[in-house]
């Protein structure tokens, strides 16, 4: 059965990330300075350093990757909650392409620098977002009523 729940779009965040910047790190500071409960993020631009991970489900732990060399961000989405305690998560996901093309992405972790820009959209919701500990992989997931 799949959960649903609507929200409606409260206002856009539009923000431009400076070389040398950790994304994750400015994206939560926007969170913060911005009182942003929910949302949806976009991202593009480039960076020097990226830091990925791949969930294993069967360890229940993430596998990291880094790539210490400049790359385009060709995507990277994600979204806003909370937990039940009010600490605001971001989670995202990035795709980086390399100048042949060859893509590497995955979880975005803290460590991913940027190198020229990051452009940042966040579409805030009305309503929060919560998320739930998940016993069987060990995850904070989205909590549908």
């Amino acid at each position: 059965m799949v959960a649903t729940t609507v929200r409606t779009i409260k206002r856009i965040l539009i923000s431009k990330i400076e070389p040398g910047e950790d994304i994750s790190d400015t994206i939560e500071r926007v969170v913060r300075d911005n009182g942003v409960l929910a949302g949806q993020l976009s991202l593009i631009g480039a960076v020097s350093r990226v830091r990925v991970g791949y969930f294993d489900v069967s360890q229940r732990r993430y596998h990291e990757n880094v790539i210490e060399r400049g790359l385009e961000v060709v995507s990277c989405m994600g979204n806003i909650s909370r937990l039940e305690d009010g600490t605001p998560i971001v989670h995202a996901h990035i795709v980086v392409a390399d100048e042949n093309g060859v893509c590497y992405g995955g979880h975005m972790m803290s460590g991913c620098r940027v190198s020229v820009t990051a452009e940042l959209m966040i579409m805030e919701f009305d309503e929060t977002l919560t998320r739930k500990r998940d016993e069987r992989s060990g995850l904070n997931l989205l909590y549908l009523q």
